[in-house]
């Protein structure tokens, strides 16, 4: 078990057999449920040992898991503040086939969970210990737990000083502000996280991961917890923890991809009205974000300053930014999402899939239908919740699918996509994208 002062780290076979299993076993270092006579029983559940921590208020739970359709996990924790345990709390049920949400809880004593955190509000706890549900409806397949994690942030600790050296990461930029209209006022935490997939070579789109990440709850996707499982959905490893400035620099310094959680306001008077600290030059009036680091830079003049990618700006170039690290580390909440290599070779069936299809004209003008290679159609439902998109080909190299120039789409009559007038000049070749809320895509491609 990876067991620092403020985090456990859960994963293979010597660290899960420590823990206690009903109905369920471990085979190629997963956790999945037990078989009988072929066939997987309906639901198992696997519990950790307790995990002491120094006095805590807070504690963010992650879990990398597969669930192929018919499946859910479901993680849980529950706190020990003094001689006491807590009940068990639940941080929702997990899959890419069901609406994924946090649980509505009343924000008291003795621990709550709010946006996937949970928090102490009086007194401090000592320990934890966490657990993971599997449930299947389909006998034939199981979901499949690689990981699970917590870190806490400490009630007294006096964080560690990062001492001033250069180091960058190739690490793509994204703007929400261009991204899909109906989702882009939520769309800092897919965009932090589809930089650090796309640095990895995974091929996604911001859409994909909002929808993946996408808490119908709270209605948006600040749920950090989502956004671990998301990349673990893809088979990254992935956790929050609660880090100090210098364990940040260090996982930057080894070449980890590190987002971290800022709270802030870009001018003084906002930063008066709600108490926050300052980042000059910011693109936001100040709300919770979550951004990726780049790296950091040593000037001549002795300033040091943070490299992120702030989804805040107007466009991708512009949000590349640097600011000073004595403004943004007053800034950072504390919370970081850690993403390292893969933790499978290849991706199994639960992970979300692009689906490549033909796209069928209609008498509307502009109005296509999905088609597979069988000939049959594919409507767009009526009440689509998920993100119409099509990016223009042409000769342009882009460094990844997603900095792309994209128009956003209606659907249109009989399930079909309606492209827009000012894309529909003769020769225009589009490639339209149908991102379901499961995060499985239908990919097609027309010429005008």
């Amino acid at each position: 078990m990876a067991n620092t002062k403020n985090l456990a780290i859960i994963k293979g076979t010597e660290v899960f057999v420590k823990g206690e299993m009903e109905n369920v076993n471990l085979a190629d270092n997963v956790l999945r449920l037990e078989q009988m006579a072929g066939q997987y029983v309906l639901y198992g559940c696997y519990t950790s040992p307790v995990l002491e921590f120094m006095p805590f208020t807070r504690l963010a739970m992650s879990w990398n898991a597969e669930t192929p359709e018919g499946t859910v996990v479901e993680a849980q924790c529950r706190v020990r503040i003094g001689d006491d345990w807590t009940g068990w709390l639940s941080f929702g049920k997990w899959s890419n086939y069901l609406k994924r949400a946090s649980l509505p809880m009343e924000e008291l004593p003795p621990a709550y969970i709010r946006d996937g955190i949970l928090r102490v509000p009086q007194g401090r706890a000592g320990a934890a210990q966490l657990r993971i549900y599997l449930y299947t409806d389909n006998e034939r397949v199981s979901p499949l737990v690689r990981l699970i994690s917590a870190s806490v942030q400490q009630a007294e600790v006096v964080g560690g000083a990062a001492e001033p050296y250069g180091r960058l990461l190739r690490l793509p930029a994204y703007s929400q502000m261009v991204r899909d209209p109906a989702f882009r006022e939520q769309m800092d935490g897919p965009c932090a996280l589809a930089g650090l997939l796309n640095r990895w070579g995974q091929d996604i789109l911001p859409e994909e991961l909002t929808q993946v990440m996408y808490d119908h709850n709270l209605k948006n996707c600040k749920n950090q917890s989502f956004a671990a499982a998301a990349a673990g959905t893809w088979g990254y490893e992935a956790y929050l923890a609660y880090l100090d400035p210098a364990a940040v620099w260090e996982h930057i310094k080894a070449g980890r991809s590190v987002a971290v959680e800022l709270n802030y306001a870009a001018e003084q008077a906002e930063a008066a009205k709600n108490y926050l600290p300052v980042l000059s030059g910011s693109f936001s009036a100040g709300q919770r974000q979550l951004m990726p680091l780049r790296g950091f830079a040593l000037e001549h003049t002795g300033e040091v300053f943070a490299l992120v990618n702030d989804s805040h700006a107007p466009t991708d170039r512009e949000a590349e930014k640097r600011y000073l690290a004595e403004e943004f580390w007053p800034a950072y909440t504390g919370l970081a999402l850690v993403m390292g290599g893969f933790h499978q070779k290849q991706l199994g069936i639960g992970v979300p899939q692009r689906r490549h299809m033909s796209l069928r004209e209609l008498d509307a003008p502009g109005c296509y239908l999905f088609q597979d290679c069988e000939g049959r159609d594919h409507p767009i439902p009526e009440e689509f919740s998920g993100s119409l998109m099509a990016a223009v080909r042409s000769e342009t190299a882009w460094a990844t699918t997603a900095h792309k120039q994209f128009c956003y789409l209606t659907p249109g009559p009989k399930g079909s996509v309606c492209v827009p007038q000012e894309f529909r000049a003769e020769g225009t070749k589009l490639t339209v994208y149908a991102v379901w809320p499961s995060g499985n895509t239908l990919v097609g491609e027309i010429t005008l």
